[in-house]
């Protein structure tokens, strides 16, 4: 059970914040198609990227810097996502570009961690709590304009994935590594519209997360507008769809927020909420 990218750029991320696979959760493994009716409900954990995601829109007095620019940028990217059904989980991503600025295209090595906590109910079982948590090393390379980026990244993650009850149906359950890669974008067309997306796939359990937004401008690199997950692995399959607000500055920290609602098959509908922020450095 997992989900899990990123978009960690200059001033860009994978909305994202840059796993997991495909069948709609249906309490047993996807092959199987029909699901149990001991299955009641399940929650699938958030274990990939939730942060907002910034587009490298450079300041007048940036057009004019040393040939090269900056030899090394980093950000850190914090994030806490809940929901109505259990879910808590926590979020923070480190990005280096370790030969330039953020806000300059080139190579990107990428650190995540994620940890947390989810229940599902099972009728003979009962209620199942599960802990999970996830660590992740990448390389990539970033392309950079002044209104555009767009990474693409690959590595390596290992997941520990654990529940107090024994349930054979949870294929998910278990420690082991997987190879990960991740895609991100964020483009603004114009003064006062975004796009930004992020995607990553791990060969752990096949877990995906994927996350789309599109905002309009209020006020000065404050966006808000719709968006859209989609997560899933082996053993469940969810999506998501809300409104963010992105992007919001004081000093050196940038903040977001999203709410919306979540649809699973076997359980239903709920809310969803996610707090993130980004540190630049």
């Amino acid at each position: 059970m997992r989900s899990g990218p990123v978009i960690l750029t200059a001033l860009a991320m994978l909305a994202p914040g840059v796993a997991r696979a495909a069948e709609w959760y249906t309490g047993a493994p996807s092959s199987q198609g029909v699901a149990p009716t001991s299955y009641i409900a399940a929650f699938p954990p958030q274990t990939d990227p939730v942060y907002s995601a910034y587009a490298p829109v450079k300041k007048p007095d940036e057009s004019i810097r040393p040939i090269g620019g900056e030899k090394f940028g980093a950000a850190i990217d914090f994030a806490v996502t809940a929901d109505t059904k259990g879910s808590k989980f926590a979020t923070a991503i480190a990005t280096i570009a370790p030969f330039s600025g953020l806000d300059e295209s080139g190579i990107r090595m990428r650190l995540g961690g994620v940890i947390g906590q989810y229940s599902y109910t099972n009728t003979t079982l009962g209620t199942v709590k599960g802990t999970q948590s996830d660590v992740s090393f990448m390389i990539g390379y970033e392309w950079v304009t002044a209104r555009a980026s767009f990474g693409v990244y690959g590595g390596a993650n290992y997941d520990n994935n654990s529940i107090d009850k024994y349930d054979s149906a949870n294929s998910s359950v278990g420690k082991g590594t997987g190879l990960k890669v991740a895609l991100d974008f964020n483009y603004r067309p114009t003064d006062y519209t975004m796009f930004a997306g992020v995607a990553s796939f791990s060969t752990m359990h096949s877990a995906y997360y994927s996350r789309l937004k599109a905002g309009y401008a209020i006020a000065p690199q404050i966006y808000v507008g719709p968006e859209a997950i989609f997560m899933g692995d082996d053993f469940f399959k969810q999506w998501r769809v809300g409104l963010h607000m992105t992007g919001a500055k004081f000093s050196m920290l940038q903040v977001g927020a999203s709410a919306g609602v979540l649809v699973d098959k076997v359980r239903g509908s709920g809310l969803y909420g996610i707090l993130d922020a980004r540190l630049g450095f």
